[in-house]
């Protein structure tokens, strides 16, 4: 019983001395003066929508110029705060360093799609059918969708959904359905180039091969129509029968019609 006892006590005052010694370190951390910033983008290319200098220096202006304030004095959360609204930015996690650096990793968003409307105004859509501005100084290469497209225009540098009350009712989650079947298919990927909406609300699809535009209709049976496409494609793509056409026609069901020049 007296060992019990013992062991108890030990174990208790081992716990105490732990948490005193993890307070004390902690302690000792938040009154360590920062060293420094460091930010990090993430994304696919080298060069991207978010500029790496103007970044920083936002995050410099957001903690007042840090180097040699104590850490405790940042509010990481805050800053992450204001950090998440850039609308390039799909997420971003904000921390300190064993050295004292305040650290900054951004995750930038990853085009999928470009879209005009009837304005000429465009945004792109990224892969969870987020909509974000354009920037003036980068482009993405991804397929465009234009034609008698109307959407609303966004506010200045905020983002939307395509699934929100302005934008569910208009084509572009029609456009955004195709565009992700063509970008998970590879042989589609190489091949489409464009998509158009037309005035009588069909959908067209302009192909890298070839000068024929291809009539998709609506979508329904969606995946019976690529894969024609598809096979007509691989079928034609080194015939020179395949310049001749002027539209390639999937909108009657289980077959091509052919339109030559």
């Amino acid at each position: 019983m007296v060992k019990k006892i013992l062991s108890i006590i030990v174990w208790t005052v081992s716990v105490l001395g732990l948490l005193v010694l993890f307070a004390f370190a902690r302690k000792n951390y938040l009154d360590k003066p920062v060293t420094g910033i460091e930010v990090s983008v993430i994304r696919k290319n080298q060069t991207g929508f978010l500029n790496h200098s103007d970044l920083l220096n936002r995050v410099i202006t957001l903690t007042d110029s840090a180097k040699g304030k104590p850490i405790r004095q940042f509010k990481l959360r805050k800053i992450k705060e204001h950090i998440s609204q850039n609308p390039w930015i799909e997420d971003a996690d904000v921390s300190t360093t064993l050295e004292g650096k305040i650290s900054v990793r951004v995750n930038e968003r990853d085009a999928f799609l470009r879209a005009y409307n009837r304005k000429n105004e465009s945004v792109y859509i990224d892969r969870n059918g987020i909509i974000f501005p354009t920037n003036p100084a980068y482009a993405s290469r991804v397929i465009i969708a234009s034609g008698y497209l109307d959407f609303p225009g966004l506010k200045k540098q905020k983002t939307a959904s395509i699934f929100d009350s302005a934008y569910r009712k208009t084509a572009l989650p029609k456009i955004f359905q195709l565009n992700t079947a063509i970008q998970d298919d590879p042989f589609l990927i190489v091949l489409i180039d464009q998509i158009y909406y037309n005035s009588l609300q069909e959908i067209e699809l302009s192909p890298k091969i070839g000068s024929a535009s291809v009539l998709l209709g609506n979508l329904d049976d969606l995946p019976k129509k690529l894969l024609y496409l598809k096979a007509f494609y691989k079928q034609k793509a080194l015939s020179d029968e395949l310049i001749q056409y002027q539209r390639i026609n999937l909108k009657f069901k289980n077959q091509i019609v052919c339109t030559k020049r």
